[in-house]
């Protein structure tokens, strides 16, 4: 054989076999990975297209949020991987070797995460001898899909550890948790408010020192949204509790505020509900539940009521002798027509 074609017959194949024993190092490194994770990392796999997602990305993330908010144990699982609890997660999301001879530095995107929640049955069950053989395959498709499925779960780490769409939403789902533990923790809606504003304003860059300005502002946004939104599933549920004697108690209050704990079954029928009506108060605007219902004389409106002390009917509330009308608006909340 001619000197020079066995030179790059050689060279092939130092090639192929270095691609191998790195691919087989970094299978080793991810079988350290705590089984702990596992669940989690699957649960990234399944929602591998919400996950990558950009933020310009339509996808509807509802369902994952949603599962993750009922199964507390895995939303702590998945906030350990955005934090790096794990060692060998914080060797991937940094590159230490083996990672390095496999994939670069920083957020890559993947146009095709052919990733599936096997790969970690694979990371189980398959030893080393096995992977090899399936690397070194005549089937190009099994030659290949195991170093496909090690880099997309490198990518799917990524996501969550870096500045992406869906660790911003993991840090929002861990800011609520504590908002929420402020309202279940007392009765007092304004003190467990207060308790909320000081933990948005005063520990939300100890939470997450990482940020940016940019990211910073537009989580104190959303969360400041996210609490107006647990205050009224936690009102909703307390009116909900509620005994019906204690519902029809007469509220005194004539501008038409109130938590909506007087509410009776009649009331209900009549079309009366709670909703949370922009207001000034002390000098801020402020989003207030309040009772309000269809305008008796124009059911297309709604109108502020109020409860008369003598006949304890809810009645459009007047002010400057005309009644408060309300509007929803772009943000889905109620404010006053002026």
């Amino acid at each position: 054989m001619d000197s020079n074609v066995r030179e790059k017959l050689e060279g092939k194949v130092r090639e192929s076999v270095a691609d191998s024993v790195r691919y087989l190092q970094v299978l080793e490194s991810m079988k350290k990975i705590d089984s702990k994770y596992h669940d989690a990392i699957c649960f990234l796999i399944q929602h591998k297209n919400l996950v990558t997602a950009g933020e310009n990305t339509d996808l509807d993330q509802g369902t994952a949020i949603k599962a993750l908010m009922e199964d507390v144990e895995l939303l702590d699982d998945i906030t350990d991987i955005m934090e790096r609890k794990d060692h060998e997660l914080r060797m991937i999301s940094v590159r230490l070797p083996p990672y390095s001879g496999i994939a670069k530095r920083g957020l890559d995107h993947m146009s095709n995460m052919t990733i599936e929640e096997v790969f970690v049955e694979d990371l189980v069950n398959v030893d080393v001898g096995e992977m090899s053989d399936r690397l070194a395959s005549d089937d190009p498709q099994l030659r290949v899909r195991p170093a496909a499925d090690m880099l997309c779960l490198i990518n799917l780490i990524d996501h969550v550890t870096k500045r992406t769409r869906f660790r911003k939403e993991l840090r929002l789902l861990r800011i609520a948790r504590q908002v929420e533990q402020f309202y279940r923790s007392t009765t007092d809606m304004n003190e467990a408010r207060h308790q909320a504003e000081n933990f948005l304003s005063r520990r939300l860059r100890r939470m997450f020192p990482d940020m940016n300005a940019d990211e910073a502002a537009e989580l104190q946004q959303r969360s400041s949204e996210m609490m107006d939104q647990i205050e009224e599933r936690i009102h909703e549920e307390r009116r909900v509790k509620a005994e019906p004697e204690k519902a029809t108690e007469p509220n005194t209050e004539s501008d038409g505020g109130g938590t909506g704990d007087d509410l009776s079954v009649e009331d209900v029928k009549k079309g009366v509900q709670i909703g949370r009506v922009e207001m000034r108060v002390a000098g801020n605007m402020r989003r207030i539940p309040t009772r309000i219902m269809p305008d008796p004389d124009d059911p297309t409106r709604m109108v502020i009521v109020s409860r008369d002390p003598e006949t304890q009917e809810l009645i459009p509330a007047v002010r400057r002798g005309a009644k408060r009308v309300v509007e929803r608006n772009r943000d889905g909340y109620w404010a006053e027509v002026r």
